[in-house]
């Protein structure tokens, strides 16, 4: 099972690890924070987890690492879509919410306005067979960097 990655390059399948999109090969804390790398399902991704991101745009799962290592990105948030709509509403109009949506949440959590932050916003969306298989509307908010570099640490509060 595979979510849509919003600004991903290359199109096909990533999958880090032979882990699926339920499975979590990462150590984490009793806070539930990525303490040692691993493959990260996308159905099992939570806010803070950081990762590298495959340049693919469908994801099956992702390499979840520690926040204080090298990262391409850290979720922010996760949430559900707002609607009733039975049949998927199409591609643009799942995009176009998951970006609203996102970039509603950005401030909270960085701190700062998306349009005064040298970060940027990438989010995972469910894919029209899994909208229609599994009745998935989750869309998974993270932060990259705006010049493509690495992150170190949390963005939580930066204000970058």
């Amino acid at each position: 099972m595979k979510r849509l990655i919003a600004g991903a390059v290359v199109a096909g399948v990533a999958v880090f690890g032979g882990v699926g999109a339920f499975g979590d090969d990462t150590t984490r804390n009793d806070q539930g924070e990525i303490t040692d790398s691993g493959g990260l399902g996308a159905f099992v991704i939570r806010e803070g987890d950081c990762m590298n991101l495959p340049s693919n745009n469908l994801v099956e799962s992702v390499e979840g690492l520690p926040c204080g290592q090298s990262h391409d990105a850290e979720v922010y948030s996760l949430f559900d879509m707002a609607t009733t709509s039975s049949p998927y509403p199409g591609a643009d109009a799942v995009g176009t919410a998951a970006a609203d949506g996102c970039l509603d949440r950005f401030h909270g959590f960085v701190g700062v306005a998306y349009e005064f932050s040298e970060l940027d916003v990438y989010y995972l969306h469910p894919t029209e067979d899994l909208w229609d298989e599994i009745d998935d509307r989750e869309i998974v908010c993270m932060i990259t960097a705006y010049d493509g570099s690495k992150l170190t640490g949390s963005m939580r509060g930066s204000g970058r």
